[in-house]
């Protein structure tokens, strides 16, 4: 229902605190320690003297974080201090912050997912279980919490499944450790074909930016604002926000299981 990336939380959240300026590079006097910025429009030394870090969040150099020591307006160049491998180019989009480090702002969406984890449950699906001949118990995909679906390819290697080729709830079941096994002598084994199962599952904590967080986006970053550190609140005064985001995220989302699902034994 909800698929937002971890920058993209990031973002909404770091402009929830006054924090976020966000871009694309360029290529202009790009060297290791030099990025080409041509969207900041703040005076000489500006980024520098606030203190600001730059995290390169997709493209060249992703996920590195550095402190700015230099910018000259003219030339749109920041300069960082300890050098990347190579210089950031135009597949590099960067973003800057003076509050919150990017390991702080992520910590804090990580805690804020934890937070749900029992009561807001997402769609899981896999296909990766291959069938062999004369074999009925298979283990189950990381993941799954509940299992509400199995169904058969419809001809190997096509990665396609049809509802009508889905296997009746009466055929199939779920045993100790995270085991789906099929009933003999109600269930053909076709070996090759895959079994496509349909489940539910916690949201998984997140590292890589590009990684998706399928819980609803307003709720989480108000969440996430009360997992900040609170030195760095008060000291921002951002007191008022912080107070606003416990309200509008007391109340945790649910999404219950499915009314036909069946829970992965551990």
């Amino acid at each position: 229902m909800y698929s937002n990336t971890l920058w993209e939380i990031r973002h909404y959240l770091a402009t929830m605190v006054g924090d976020l300026l966000y871009g694309v590079c360029g290529t202009t006097g790009a060297t290791t320690t030099k990025i080409y910025a041509g969207f900041l429009w703040q005076a000489d030394d500006y980024y520098n003297e606030h203190h600001y870090d730059v995290y390169v969040y997709l493209g060249t150099n992703k996920g590195l974080n550095r402190r700015v020591t230099d910018w000259v307006l003219a030339d749109f160049l920041l300069t960082v201090h300890s050098a990347y491998a190579a210089a950031c180019d135009a597949t590099s989009y960067i973003e800057l912050h003076r509050i919150f480090t990017e390991d702080e702002l992520r910590k804090a969406i990580n805690l804020a997912i934890e937070s749900s984890a029992d009561q807001y449950l997402v769609d899981k699906v896999d296909a990766s279980i291959t069938l062999v001949a004369d074999t009925y118990e298979y283990t189950l995909p990381e993941g799954f919490e509940y299992v509400h679906g199995v169904t058969t390819e419809d001809t190997a290697d096509t990665g396609k499944f049809y509802q009508s080729a889905e296997i009746d709830h009466r055929d199939w079941d779920i045993i100790s450790q995270r085991t789906l096994r099929l009933r003999r002598g109600r269930y053909s084994i076709t070996a090759g074909k895959d079994l496509q199962i349909e489940g539910q599952g916690r949201q998984a904590t997140v590292d890589d930016d590009v990684d998706v967080i399928e819980l609803p986006p307003d709720w989480l970053v108000q969440k996430a604002i009360t997992m900040l550190p609170q030195a760095k609140i008060q000291n921002n005064a951002l007191d008022d926000t912080y107070k606003q985001a416990l309200l509008l995220s007391s109340r945790t989302p649910t999404r219950p299981r499915h009314p036909r699902a069946r829970r992965v034994l551990k």
